[in-house]
């Protein structure tokens, strides 16, 4: 097993730009982690080339077709540098010797050995298989994985992808990092409740993870469900349980250095998309640096200079802490001193005696002083109580009189409740009756729907035997008859298209019904919209009208007996400190166009009190309760000041700084309620969402008042929580409340209501002309069912001119027929069948037309019922209302009642009191007379007693010196020494703290050169890593004869790709990949990404449809080139997807596993 510090660690030597040492960077990690398993990370070998090393860089200019990227300036200023990145950069002097740096690389790429060799399998860290069980798309997947090099080929939907989703979901990666789904759930099949991820690892050899506890492998697997659950399990070799927690998975996947959330590690199709065809400079940069750990130790390195800010913190305590046993010492020396003096301590000694019999008579006269006061207090508390028995007398008959009005009101509402019932039954009678009618209209005809089939049957049959009939007579008859007879069907004909036609307009009938109730249902819509808009109006003109007539009245926002309660505040002097409020009138608005708002926003707050305790707020309560004031909040003031506000920065308005606030106590209570201090106030809506939801959320910002884009006066409230719970919630001022808050400038607000009153009158004309509008289109409905109701009738009188035609030429035909009256009879029963068939018609239309009025009958009784049942409700609403509001009343008697009974409890008890103070009095003044006689046996004369001092302190004083005396007197050896030992203690614990501080200043000091020595060599390490990538990428672009530059910009963060296909241009310094075509643009990225996972240090590489953009020529070169450099990395494991096939194009030895997934539609087919 492992020890805590033990390591992989893989050699990726590079030359030190200092002398000729060489410097082996063996691993891209840091030790200040606290992990009982510390990660594992791992530097590729820059092992060995059968390529030469990459031409030499061009220095020319850039040609015509430079990246269009390097042209663009910075997006942004960059943020002023940390005193931590200053020094980590230290001026980025270390990478200005780039040529050097890539001169070295060079010779060390050359001096590798052109023979590959065998590669080797590694112990650990090798995912052997993945199992994924109704995960996406899949009942079940298993895919077992060689060591070493894995191409997985499949058609669309066979699991490629998901291969690699498993690997990251299974091993504690994010959702969102896989680009598939914003969470676990949306992972599980469809049609299934819960999914299974499972992956098999690796672990042996002799730094293999915990082995004596898992064994030669370790088995991850995560559950989750449609709900949203999610779960791990961490299983053994042997399959035993051994931890349910992500934190120990966490562990092993950073023992290892799988990295599953890196993108550059694990590039799922879309980020494989992304970084090979469009990724940024910038995002390549940040590629680059998180896969070669750079981010990581910088991460690392922060955490140390942390560490060394909190231990300078710490030396600032002892500083303190050294002064205040440096006193201590100096206070237990001065002690020491002090014992040795006695010579004035004697005669102190009889001041104090003399003082302190005395002092008892004082405390004692006092004492009677304080009875008479007590006497004279009862007689005042007996004279205030009649009074409050008076006030509570009087109270207790005002109560009376509203509770036997409050009954007569119930019950006057009780009488009436009959009357709605009635109403509610009889309405819904009437709309049940209405129903009935209708579902039974509904069975005629479906009845005569079946008749009207049957008829028309038997007319069919008869007008068979009619042809056939006259077919018989036309050969006896010659071509007379036929002609009689065209005639009459050409008249029949008529008929029927007249019926078609009716038919037609029949059905039409319902569509026009249907479209006229619609209209009518949107104008009663428009109506009540129009209504609301005028009532707002009013409420509008009426509070501008009250604004400008109580321009000086600060209670006009205010309940009405809000004055009354302010005079009893202040003739009460039962408070411990006097309640300040209405709230609002303590705060004045600066800016009245946020008044509607912030009225609405602060809400009940600005009708409230501030008391100091909680005995004011209940008495402050009972005074409400008496003068009927509801609504009105009492809090109790904080007795410290906020005195550390976070507030956002000084561009952005506050609720804070638009108002201003007289008292502290108001201030402090808004922002602990409504956090004024962090809610900015911005006009405009999308500004106001740009600073909100765009990028990081503003410092000390809690949440964002704007206004409304189209609503004069009203606001929206913008918050946020995290990078995606985003929330606008309106805000719909309250237009009847009157202002609460004083304003600065009454004028400007009340320019603001006017200017408020002329955008709801611009509304109410534009929905006022839309109603009209609608009127006007349900006129033309009504006028479309009229015109519909004529043309049915012209269709009636058509259908007759054209029957009395077909008689007239049925006439003419009989005297063809002679004495054979069998045609004739076949006429007649054809006649009267059609004439079954048009009653069947004519009742079926009929029905419709009556099945129709009556669903408007019943919609309309319908309309009837529900209003009555709302007015019964709202009736029986007023009932519970005047109910609640008797017992109300009934408990504020009971209350009265109460206090009124208390109020005569009171009295009799002062009385008493009283009585037991005068009887106190009298024995005070006969003790009193004991202490004067005891005190002049002492000392004769009255000694004075200094201000301020009492018998306990003159008592401690004379009993300090008659000890000390005393042991100055027998010369008791213990107290000295033990005042000897405090002081020799407290000198050693000052020298102790000294020494503690000069040890923790050495380590600051150490840890200090520690860190820079740590930053010196990460910044090595990123020059040679840097080096180390761009001639790699050279030389592998050299693979096909191309040229290139790989230029990282460190400053800037930005890593730019330059390449030139054509080898004969020298001149060059290389193309825009934008120019190159998407063969050669997928070149040169697949050569980027080898470069970089060249000097990366994670055992695992993975990247999802590598050729999809590539011909056939760049598909075989990054093939093999894939294939080459896997087998350079030794014992390193490679997971390739791709849709296209590998043979034939593929270098394949025995370290190369081909992995075909089923095709979808195949499985599809197996499993039917």
């Amino acid at each position: 097993m492992p020890t805590a510090t033990s390591k992989r660690s893989r050699r990726a030597a590079f030359d030190d730009d200092e002398g000729n040492d060489e410097v082996a960077i063996i691993q891209a990690s840091s030790s200040l982690r606290n992990e009982s398993q510390r990660k594992k990370a791992r530097i590729s070998n820059a092992g060995p080339s059968q390529k030469s090393a990459r031409r030499p860089r061009q220095e020319s200019v850039s040609s015509s077709d430079e990246d269009e990227e390097m042209q663009e300036p910075e997006e942004s200023a960059a943020p002023a540098a940390t005193q931590y990145e200053q020094m980590r950069d230290a001026g980025f002097r270390h990478l200005e010797n780039t040529d050097l740096d890539d001169q070295r690389a060079t010779q060390r790429l050359k001096s590798r050995p052109h023979i590959l060799g065998e590669n080797q399998v590694a112990l650990n860290a090798i995912i052997e298989s993945i199992t994924c069980i109704n995960f996406m798309c899949h009942v079940k997947l298993h895919v077992e994985l060689g060591p070493l090099l894995n191409f997985i080929v499949g058609e669309n939907g066979s699991g490629k992808s998901a291969i690699l989703t498993a690997i990251t979901l299974c091993l504690g990666g994010k959702a969102s990092a896989t680009n598939r789904g914003g969470s676990l759930r949306s992972f599980v099949k469809e049609g299934q409740d819960n999914a299974i991820l499972i992956v098999k690892i690796k672990n042996q050899g002799p730094d293999a993870y915990k082995p004596d506890l898992y064994g030669p492998s370790i088995t991850v697997e995560r559950h989750f469900t449609k709900l949203g659950a999610s779960g791990f399990k961490l299983k053994a070799s042997s399959g035993r349980v051994i931890s349910t927690k992500k934190s120990d998975v966490d562990d092993i996947v950073e023992y290892y250095c799988l990295q599953v959330d890196n993108p550059l590690n694990v590039l799922s199709q879309d980020n494989a998309r992304q970084f090979l065809n469009a990724a940024t400079p910038v995002s390549k940069y940040k590629y680059f640096v998180q896969g070669t750990q750079l981010e990581q130790l910088d991460q690392d390195y922060q955490l140390l200079q942390e560490t060394l800010e909190a231990n300078e913190t710490r030396l600032l305590a002892y500083n303190e802490n050294i002064v205040y046993l440096r006193e201590k010492s100096e206070k237990a020396v001065r002690l020491r001193d002090a014992i040795t003096k006695s010579a004035e301590m004697r005669r102190q000694s009889k001041i104090y005696s003399n003082q302190l019999a005395w002092a008892q008579v004082l405390d004692q006269e006092t004492l009677l002083q304080e009875k008479e006061n007590a006497i004279i207090a009862a007689q005042e508390n007996i004279d205030r109580m009649e009074g409050v028995v008076a006030e509570k007398t009087q109270y207790l008959e005002t109560i009376d009189a509203r509770v036997q009005e409050a009954k007569d009101s119930l019950s006057a509402l009780n009488q009436e409740e009959a009357h709605f019932r009635e109403q509610e039954e009889e309405a819904k009678t009437k709309f049940n009756a209405a129903r009935a009618s209708i579902e039974q209209t509904h069975t005629q005809e479906r009845d005569i729907h079946q008749q009207l089939i049957n008829a028309s049957q038997k007319v069919k049959d008869y007008e068979k035997k009619i042809h056939e009939e006259e077919q018989r007579l036309e050969e006896v008859n010659g071509g007379a008859l036929t002609e009689k007879q065209c005639e009459l069907e050409e008249a029949k004909s008529v008929i029927d298209k007249i019926r078609e036609s009716q038919k037609s307009h029949a059905e039409n009938n319902s569509q026009l019904i249907n479209e006229l109730n619609e209209a009518q249902r949107n104008e009663q819509d428009a109506e009540e919209r129009t209504n609301q808009k005028q009532q707002e109006v009013s409420t509008a003109e009426t509070r501008l009208r009250t604004l400008t007539q109580n321009r000086s009245d600060p209670f006009a926002g205010f309940d009405a007996r809000v004055p009354h309660l302010l005079r009893l505040i202040d003739s009460d002097t039962g408070f411990s400190q006097k309640p300040i409020g209405p709230i609002g009138t303590l705060i004045q608005l600066t800016k009245p166009k946020w008044s509607a708002i912030l009225e609405r926003t602060l809400g009940s707050v600005l009708s409230g009190f501030i008391v100091a305790s909680r005995p004011d707020q209940v008495r402050l309560s009972s005074h409400m309760d008496r003068q009927g004031i509801r609504n009105c909040p009492i809090y109790i003031g904080s007795r410290t000041i906020l005195s550390n506000l976070r507030e956002p920065d000084e561009n952005f308005d506050t609720i804070l700084r638009a108002l201003k606030i007289d008292d502290l106590r108001v201030r402090d209570q808004l922002v602990i309620n409504h956090n004024i201090e962090q809610t900015i106030l911005i006009e405009d809506r999308e500004e106001a969402e740009r600073v909100m939801f765009d990028g990081q959320q503003p410092e000390n910002v809690t949440a964002c008042l704007s206004f409304h884009d189209s609503k004069r006066g009203h606001g929206l409230r913008l918050t946020r929580r995290g990078s995606s719970n985003f929330s606008t919630t309106p805000v719909t001022p309250n237009f009847s409340q009157k202002s609460r808050m004083k304003s600065g400038d009454i004028e400007s607000q009340i320019n603001f209501f006017k200017e408020n009153i002329e955008q709801l009158r611009t509304e109410f004309e534009d929905l006022d002309k839309s109603r009209r509008a609608l009127h006007q289109a349900t006129q033309r409905c009504v006028q479309a069912v009229n015109q519909h109701r004529k043309q049915g009738a012209s269709f009636e009188k058509d259908i007759r001119e054209a029957q009395a035609r077909v008689n007239h030429i049925e006439e003419e035909l009989d005297k063809f027929e002679g004495v054979d009256n069998k045609l004739q009879g076949y006429k007649n029963d054809l006649q009267e069948a059609q004439a079954q068939k048009d009653h069947y018609g004519n009742q079926f239309g009929e029905l419709a037309m009556q099945k129709q009025e009556m669903n408007k009958e019943a919609e309309s009784l319908h309309g009837a019922f529900k209003k009555a049942k709302v007015a019964y409700q709202d009736h029986k609403a007023k009932i519970t209302k005047a109910g609640d509001k008797v017992k109300r009343l009934e408990e504020t008697r009971n209350l009265a009642v109460s206090e009124k009974n208390r109020a005569y409890d009171s009295i009799n008890h002062a009385r008493v009191e009283k009585a037991d103070a005068e009887k106190a009095r009298d024995r005070q003044a006969e003790l009193v007379a004991d202490y004067t006689r005891q005190a002049s046996a002492v000392a004769p004369d009255r000694a004075y007693v200094p201000e301020g001092e009492t018998v306990q302190s003159i008592e401690r004083k004379f009993e300090s010196i008659r000890e000390q005396l005393k042991k100055i007197r027998h010369q008791v050896g213990a107290s000295d020494e033990e005042i000897q030992n405090r002081a020799l203690q407290a000198i050693q614990e000052h020298r102790e703290a000294k020494k503690n501080h000069k040890n923790l200043v050495s380590l600051v000091d150490e840890l200090k050169k520690a860190l820079m020595d740590r930053l010196r060599k990460w910044r090595t390490f990123q020059r040679l890593i840097s080096a180390h990538a761009r001639c790699n990428f050279n030389y592998l672009l050299s693979e096909r004869g191309f040229r290139g530059e790989l230029f990282l910009d460190h400053k800037a963060k930005r890593l730019q790709v330059q390449v030139e296909p054509d080898e004969t241009r020298k001149t060059s310094s290389g193309r825009n990949t934008k120019t190159l075509s998407g063969g050669e643009k997928s070149f040169s990225s697949i050569c980027l990404l080898l470069a970089i996972w060249d000097a990366m240090g994670s055992p695992l590489r993975c990247l999802d449809e590598f050729d999809v953009f590539m011909d056939n020529v760049n598909r075989a070169i990054s093939t093999n080139m894939l294939i080459t450099t896997a087998r350079r990395s030794v014992g390193k494991q490679f997971i390739l997807i791709t849709p296209n096939a590998i043979e034939g194009r593929a270098k394949i030895d025995k370290d190369v596993k081909i992995i075909r997934l089923t095709d979808p539609r195949q499985r599809l087919i197996t499993d039917h």
